[in-house]
């Protein structure tokens, strides 16, 4: 009888391994190189984006338009941000003369450039604000002259977001001074608030677009780029297209016990009390997902890897359990899969002979899709297993928002003109796990892709919110040209 048990156990492992070499080499890789660029910048041309375009965005940095924690923020900016629509007045003259220009709530910009075409419009975001800089003495040059050394931009906003404003408008101006049709509507949506939540901004360039019934097709949002040795047993870059992106909610914990003298302490006193709740949250780990955009991305991604990775990521079905122990054991692979928690704030006590009677602290979640408020509130409650601290939100938080189609008009053209502009690069889905202005535009179009043309690396990335962000001239003039083609596919 164990004969025959093992027997048979020994042909199912058989038939299993059999299905996964047969599913394995079943998805065999295309050519990465059939798609040609629709419009070609050469010689004269190409000679003179080489001169004029970083020069462009190193002037768009050293107008620092800052994104502060602030209620004031946007009359703190406000100079700063008039000045900046003047100079992209002044630099596209031929943007100037042929678009619609909308001041929107005081300070976001809105440029239309009306498409001989009927349908409905492309839409590119952009943000005009950065994060601050208080590291700035320790950068290798300051932050907001726009330093250009051996072919290289050193700046606040090289990296986000003002490279992704200046080359979608250094495409439309040669566009427009080569006669190149616009076929299609474009309108480019610049925000003033998107590193403080974009209420202000781009939320209020959504209630417009929506007021006025202008229809739009799709957004297009900074997000991924084409990532170099990021997704693991893949040799080819990897341009990522993010589909969704995690919410964000910030939870509050709120402990109200008896104070005293320090001298006679109760053990059981608000501090204790907040400190083991905060342990047994941070031993506390979200349930694991691999579906949506994080399985599309490995699926397709997977007929393009080394054959060990080849195997394990074409057999999702079987393999799954072991994929998810794998990227958990990275702390950006594992943001990827789950909902994330952090405690970033806590407060307690103002004298250190008394015992505090209040203690709180601030959890900030990043939510997978389907993990929203309500589930992440109920579960830390639970998690906490105690009445004593109050759980309630601390800001309005925001779900993940919903998963964009991974075919269709935006997807289709944008995977196109990557394959045409950044050969052998593999094409894949994504879920973005910061937050970007997209998640103001969910009621305008349900067709949101989060990817800007620009080469990413471990080298560069820590420069994005980091110190010593920088974008080198090779890498901004191949985004130049990306949108100049990629406006001629619409």
């Amino acid at each position: 009888m164990l004969l025959r048990t093992l027997k048979i156990a020994g042909i199912i492992a058989l038939a299993l391994l059999a299905t996964m070499l047969i599913v394995t080499f079943v998805k065999s890789p295309k050519s990465l190189s059939l798609i040609k660029p629709v419009t070609l910048v050469h010689g004269a041309d190409h000679a003179k984006l080489h001169r004029t375009a970083l020069e462009h965005l190193a002037q768009a940095t050293t107008i620092p338009v800052i994104g502060y924690d602030d209620s004031n923020n946007d009359s703190i900016n406000h100079e700063s941000i008039l000045k900046f629509h003047q100079w992209v007045r002044t630099t596209y003259p031929l943007i100037a003369k042929n678009a619609k220009w909308q001041i929107i709530n005081h300070h976001s910009l809105l440029i239309t450039l009306k498409g001989r075409g009927s349908k409905a419009s492309a839409m590119f975001l952009g943000h005009i604000d950065v994060v601050p800089t208080p590291d700035s003495s320790d950068w290798k040059y300051n932050p907001y002259k726009g330093t250009i050394a051996k072919d290289t931009l050193w700046g606040r906003g090289a990296l986000d977001d003002k490279n992704v404003i200046v080359a979608l408008l250094e495409a439309a101006e040669y566009s427009l001074a080569k006669g190149l049709p616009i076929k299609r509507t474009l309108i480019f949506a610049f925000g003033h608030d998107e590193e403080t939540g974009g209420e202000n901004g781009a939320a209020a360039i959504a209630k417009h677009l929506i007021t006025n019934k202008i229809p739009v097709a799709f957004i297009a949002d900074e997000g991924f780029g084409v990532m170099k040795g990021i997704v693991p047993g893949l040799k080819n870059n990897c341009a990522i297209i993010g589909l969704s992106e995690k919410g964000n909610v910030s939870i509050k914990l709120f402990v109200n016990e008896l104070g005293g003298h320090s001298a006679w302490p109760n053990p059981e006193n608000a501090t204790s009390i907040l400190s083991r709740g905060l342990s047994r949250l941070e031993n506390y780990q979200f349930p694991a997902h691999l579906d949506g955009p994080v399985r599309g991305l490995f699926t397709e991604a997977a007929p393009y890897m080394d054959f060990g990775y080849r195997a394990l990521f074409s057999n999702l079905w079987i393999t799954a359990p072991l994929v998810k122990t794998v990227l958990l054991g990275g702390e950006k692979t594992a943001a990827t899969i789950r909902t994330t928690h952090v405690t970033t704030i806590i407060k307690s006590g103002t004298k250190e002979n008394v015992v505090p009677p209040i203690a709180e602290a601030i959890v900030n979640l990043r939510l997978f899709p389907g993990d929203n408020i309500a589930f992440v509130t109920s579960e830390i409650n639970r998690v906490l297993n105690d009445p004593r601290i109050k759980v309630s939100l601390y800001l309005d938080g925001q779900e993940a928002t919903p998963i964009s189609p991974d075919h269709g008009d935006g997807y289709e053209q944008l995977k196109d003109c990557i394959h045409a502009q950044f050969p052998e690069t593999v094409v894949v889905p994504g879920l973005v796990i910061t937050g970007t202005d997209c998640k103001n535009y969910t009621a305008v179009t349900d067709r949101m892709y989060r990817f800007v043309p620009f080469e990413f690396s471990n080298s560069n990335l820590s420069g994005i919110h980091g110190k010593n962000e920088y974008i080198t001239r090779s890498q901004f003039n191949k985004a130049v040209v990306f949108y100049i083609d990629l406006f001629q596919r619409l």
